[in-house]
């Protein structure tokens, strides 16, 4: 019985460890699956989506700005004169020479580093002096034309003329002429700021626009360049004769002190200008024009000898 016992036991020790065996195999022989977790799946626009445009900015043009060092001649300029006007105006200051042998059309120089006009004040009265023979050309004005004075014309603190009372023309003109406001006012409300600007424009001076009174800092805009094209249109007799032509430029001469860009030039000098802009006729050994404008005018004075020997020279 003893030994059935240990036969049975033997038995069942030797078919578990068979099963065991078999269960270990299959461990051993079984593949690992890793199962992650699910991510969803984002829908693409089929649409590109524009992005914005960032706009550049355009850096300006060199040519499109006015710089002192970018001093340019106009082409057909004399070299000589071009030299000497650049060595004597320097690259500090922002300046328009223009400079012309009335003899000779062909020398000529105009140097500058800016083109466009400038405030004006003084050297306006030329154009409005030309404007006023031009109507007593035309028989519009006369000697014995007077002009009432307006409230609108009276310039501040200006004893001279009192409102409503009738003036000469004459008397006006040479009130102007010493750079009275008032004579000058009343005189553009007369002759019209359209029929000035025209003048103005028929003697050469395109870039030239005269104000309705004169007051403030400016009495209008203009240029070197228009300055010594409406001088050699004088001297030329290109929109006045020859009589009225040297009526304006006489009255030039005896209008006042000389201005500070002529002084110590001899010759007959018909000038008109100020601390900003000036302009000339000189007639000496050589007879020639000259018109400046700079943001300094220390050397006007030193330019106007300058060009003045130098035409000298030319002629002996």
């Amino acid at each position: 019985m003893k030994h059935k016992i240990l036969i049975g036991s033997i038995i069942s020790t030797l078919l578990a460890f068979i099963l065991y065996t078999s269960n270990m195999r299959r461990v051993e022989n079984a593949q690992l699956k890793i199962v992650g977790p699910t991510t969803s799946k984002v829908k693409k626009s089929k649409k590109k989506v524009k992005e914005p445009k960032i706009k550049k900015v355009k850096e300006p043009k060199v040519n499109s700005i006015e710089y002192s060092n970018h001093v340019k001649a106009k082409s057909g300029s004399n070299k000589q004169l071009v030299k000497m006007i650049k060595k004597v105006m320097g690259l500090d200051d922002s300046y328009q020479v223009a400079v012309q042998d009335l003899n000779n059309s062909s020398r000529y120089a105009v140097v500058s580093n800016t083109a466009k006009a400038h405030d004006a004040k003084d050297v306006m009265k030329l154009f409005l002096l030309i404007a006023l023979y031009e109507q007593e050309h035309k028989g519009k004005i006369g000697s014995k034309t007077a002009i009432k004075i307006k409230k609108a014309d009276k310039a501040k603190g200006d004893g001279m003329f009192q409102v409503n009372m009738a003036y000469g023309v004459a008397y006006l003109r040479e009130a102007m002429l010493k750079n009275n406001k008032t004579a000058s006012n009343a005189l553009i409300r007369k002759i019209g700021i359209k029929n000035i600007e025209s003048v103005a424009k028929i003697m050469g001076a395109d870039q030239t626009t005269i104000a309705k009174r004169f007051t403030g800092d400016a009495y209008g805009k203009t240029t070197a360049n228009d300055l010594a094209k409406t001088m050699i249109g004088l001297y030329q007799g290109r929109v006045l004769n020859r009589q009225y032509a040297s009526k304006v430029l006489s009255a030039l001469a005896k209008s006042k002190e000389r201005i500070k860009m002529v002084k110590g030039i001899n010759g007959g000098v018909y000038a008109t200008g100020d601390d900003d802009f000036a302009t000339a006729i000189v007639q000496g050994k050589g007879n020639y024009c000259i018109a400046v404008w700079s943001s300094n005018n220390k050397n006007f004075n030193k330019l106007a000898k300058n060009v003045n020997t130098w035409f000298d020279k030319k002629h002996k």
